[in-house]
C-alpha cells in the first residue's frame, strides 16, 4: 500500500485550502491520499521539502526558491504546482502608536519611528518568520518607504509566527511582520499596534505558494490531481459566504485536522472579513509576473546572482494537462 502524500503547513490562515481539501475530502476525491503535517517553524518546512520528508507543503516563495538552489546546504527539486495566497502580512509594534493608523511614507513616517523608537530607549528588537521570506521584503521596503535602514536602525531576530504573541506579551521582541492571523491578534489582546504591512507596502503581492517534491514530482498525473483539487479548495476558501465554516475549521485542535487559530482574529482576516490586512486566496499557475518583485529584492539583498536570477525566472510556468479524478 502507498504511503499517504504528506503535505507541510504551519498555524497560518494560507494554510486554509489545505485544510479545507483535507476536511471536505477533496483530496480523496481527486485520487489522492494525503496527510496534513503541521510543522512549529519555517526552518522545517524547507527541510522537509529538501530532504523529502514531505511530499509538498504551503510556503512563501523566497524561502522555496532559495532552497530549490541549495543554499539550505542541501540542494532539493521544487516545483510550484499554485498560487495560494496574496497579502494579509502585518507589520505590528508594541507601546502606544504615536501616530494616527498606519505611518505614512516619508518624513511623517520616521517621525513618527523616532518617537516610537526613543519611548522604547534602544535599537529596537524586530521579529520576521525567516531570514528568506516575504515578511523580510515587506518590512525593509516599509522601513525603506520612512526613510529607516533596516541594517543599522533595527536588530532583527527569527522565529515562529505563533510564537511572536508570547514574545511581545514578554517583552522580547519590539516588534515583528507576521502572517495572518497573528497581527491581527495581537492588535486584538492589546499587545501591539499595526503600522503598516502587505496592504500599505505592495498591495496584492504573492504570498504562499504550493509547492512539490518527492514522490509527488515523480508521478505526473498526481501533479495534476493535487493541483486541481487545490483550485478547488482555493475557490472554496476565497467565497466570504464560507468565512465562518472555515473559522471553525482552523481553530479546531490539531488532532482534529484543525491549526488551533484564534477564532476571533482569524474571522476578521478571512475574505470577507474587515481587518486592515485580509488574506486573499488566489487560484491559477504561478506567473512570472508574480516572482518579478521577489526575484529583484532579492537581488538587492545579495541572496542571489545573475546566473540564479535567470533559473528562477524559468521556475513558474504551467501545470500539465490534468487528468480526470478517480
Amino acid at each position: 500500500m502507498n504511503a499517504p502524500l504528506r503535505i507541510g503547513v504551519l498555524k497560518l490562515a494560507d494554510s486554509a485550502p489545505v485544510i479545507m481539501a483535507q476536511q471536505k475530502r477533496i483530496f480523496a476525491r481527486h485520487g489522492l491520499e494525503t496527510e496534513i503535517v503541521v510543522s512549529p517553524s519555517w526552518a522545517n518546512i524547507a527541510d522537509g521539502l529538501a530532504w523529502n520528508r514531505l511530499d509538498a507543503a504551503v510556503i512563501f516563495a523566497p524561502l522555496a526558491m532559495m532552497t530549490a538552489l541549495g543554499h539550505r546546504g542541501h540542494g532539493a527539486e521544487l516545483r510550484p504546482l499554485a498560487r495560494i495566497s496574496r497579502g494579509g502580512n502585518t507589520i505590528m509594534l508594541r507601546g502606544i502608536n504615536p501616530a494616527s493608523g498606519v505611518w505614512q511614507a516619508g518624513s511623517r513616517g520616521r517621525n513618527a519611528f523616532d518617537i516610537w523608537r526613543n519611548a522604547i530607549g534602544r535599537k529596537p528588537r524586530i521579529a520576521i518568520v525567516h531570514m528568506y521570506s516575504t515578511h523580510l521584503l515587506i518590512l525593509r521596503r516599509f522601513l525603506k518607504m520612512i526613510d529607516v535602514d533596516m541594517e543599522n536602525e533595527v536588530t532583527l531576530s527569527v522565529m515562529p509566527p505563533a510564537d511572536m504573541i508570547h514574545a511581545l506579551a514578554e517583552n522580547a521582541i519590539d516588534g515583528g511582520c507576521v502572517g495572518p492571523p497573528w497581527g491581527t491578534e495581537a492588535e486584538q489582546l492589546g499587545l501591539a499596534f499595526q503600522v503598516g504591512g502587505s496592504a500599505t507596502v505592495l498591495p496584492g503581492h504573492l504570498e504562499k505558494v504550493l509547492v512539490a517534491s518527492g514522490k509527488l514530482l515523480a508521478c505526473e498525473q498526481k501533479v495534476s490531481r493535487m493541483s486541481l483539487a487545490v483550485q478547488e479548495a482555493l475557490s472554496f476558501c476565497q467565497k466570504p459566504t464560507h468565512r465562518e465554516e472555515i473559522t471553525q475549521a482552523l481553530a479546531a485542535p490539531v488532532a482534529d485536522g484543525g491549526l488551533l487559530l484564534p477564532p476571533a482574529s482569524t474571522r476578521t482576516i478571512l475574505p470577507g472579513g474587515e481587518a486592515r490586512e485580509c488574506v486573499t486566496f488566489s487560484d491559477g499557475n504561478l506567473l512570472p509576473s508574480d516572482l518579478d518583485w521577489i526575484i529583484s529584492d532579492m537581488t538587492a539583498l545579495g541572496w542571489i546572482g545573475e546566473v540564479e536570477q535567470q533559473m528562477l525566472k524559468r521556475w513558474s510556468g504551467p501545470i500539465p494537462a490534468a487528468s480526470s479524478p478517480v
